[in-house]
């Protein structure tokens, strides 16, 4: 028998997530962003997401050479169906659209239990908390859906994300010369990393409350 998280901001979280809303979250630098589902309507945004990314950062999300989504492979990437294929993107308000900015996702694989991640940040907005904000997400998504594990390959050479992934609580199993696998074990009924810090004061709820409708209507 599956055991729920108990936990208020767990709980509310994963509410969150089964009906779509999108979570908002403050980065380093003060700027505000949201994290939701991936909708078919972002083909356009998730292109020019991957366009800006680096050579380097496009390698690692898709491969070595990779240049530019062909308009197949970006319907592919956002027409997911929440269950076996699932993913949420990281977007900043403009004034009549959203600009992506960061991307996790997990595919189940043939076994049910098992999901293989990808995670990436644009460029610009690496560093600024983002990364931590995604993954722990698409933490929580697999755990409500009751997944065992997420699996991860991350370039060798590549030892900033593989810290990165360690500090939230991957482990590395494997690694040759050029990739390096890592994986985590989704104990159900624990809380995500996120939710476990302490309650805010009723002054910070206010004031994030205030915050998350300024940004909702633009100001």
């Amino acid at each position: 028998m599956r055991h729920a998280n108990t936990t208020p901001a767990a709980a509310i979280a994963a509410t969150r997530r089964a009906v779509g809303l999108p979570r908002h979250v403050r980065l380093h630098n003060g700027a505000q962003a949201q994290i939701r589902a991936v909708r078919s309507d972002d083909a356009k945004r998730f292109g020019g997401f991957v366009a800006g990314l680096s050579a380097a950062s496009r390698g690692e999300r898709f491969g070595r050479g990779f240049d530019a989504c062909s308009p197949a492979t970006l319907v592919d990437l956002v027409n997911v169906d929440g269950i076996r294929r699932v993913a949420f993107v990281a977007t900043l308000r403009l004034d009549h659209d959203e600009e992506v900015i960061g991307e996790a996702r997990y595919d189940v694989n043939a076994d049910g239990d098992c999901a293989a991640l990808t995670l990436v940040v644009a460029d610009i907005w690496q560093g600024q908390g983002l990364a931590d904000q995604l993954l722990d997400h698409l933490l929580g998504a697999a755990r409500d859906a009751g997944l065992r594990r997420l699996v991860g390959e991350v370039p060798s050479s590549n030892r900033r994300t593989i810290r990165f992934m360690q500090r939230m609580g991957f482990v590395a199993f494997a690694q040759g010369a050029d990739w390096a696998e890592l994986r985590i074990e989704l104990k159900r009924g624990v809380a995500s990393r996120m939710s476990q810090a302490p309650a805010p004061r009723p002054v910070e709820v206010v004031r994030r409350w205030l915050d998350n409708q300024l940004f909702q209507f633009g100001f």
